[in-house]
């Protein structure tokens, strides 16, 4: 064997190396991609508690969908919860279909103000049905240390105070 034969055998070599390395990292990062689409187009679906105040305080329950694909809640649980959420905790939204951006609202019983943290589980799919499981751990008495203003102007009529306490509170929530 000639050192031109040695050299071609072991460039040929090399370049079969080189390209089954390539197919590989080629075949990783074709995964990679393709996970991160699935990530960022999937249901996002949350539970959290959230108050409105008009010069006055209540609270809700809300499950939201913040994923950019809809969701189909298959069921929930609640653990250490108090009293109900809504009817029968809410058990008509299981098996329904929740879109990106949409959420349900339940309000929160005033005797929720000084009660234990509860947790919601809920488990919903994709429409790949790629199931999901979350668990949320909530404090129905977040806000009992919170206060409002109202604020009066001798001024105003009483229709416009209201309306200026309103526009407050709406300009509040997009701070």
């Amino acid at each position: 064997m000639d050192t031109s034969d040695v050299i071609q055998i072991i460039a040929t070599f090399i370049t079969g190396i080189t390209a089954i390395i390539s197919v590989i990292i080629a075949v990783k990062s074709l995964q990679i991609t393709q996970k991160s689409i699935e990530d960022a187009n999937k249901p996002v679906v949350i539970c959290y508690l959230d108050i409105v105040d008009v010069g006055f305080y209540k609270r809700y329950f809300i499950i939201k969908n913040f994923g950019r694909t809809p969701a189909k809640i298959m069921s929930m649980s609640f653990q250490n919860l108090q009293s109900k959420i809504g009817r029968n905790n809410l058990e008509s939204l299981n098996n329904t279909i929740i879109a990106p951006n949409r959420k349900f609202v339940v309000l929160l019983d005033d005797d929720y103000t000084n009660k234990d943290n509860f947790s919601v589980t809920i488990c919903y799919e994709d429409l790949n049905g790629n199931h999901f499981k979350e668990l949320f751990s909530l404090n129905p008495s977040f806000s009992k240390d919170s206060s409002y203003a109202k604020r009066r102007s001798t001024a105003k009529s009483e229709e416009l105070n209201d309306l200026t306490n309103m526009h407050h509170s709406v300009a509040k929530k997009n701070l």
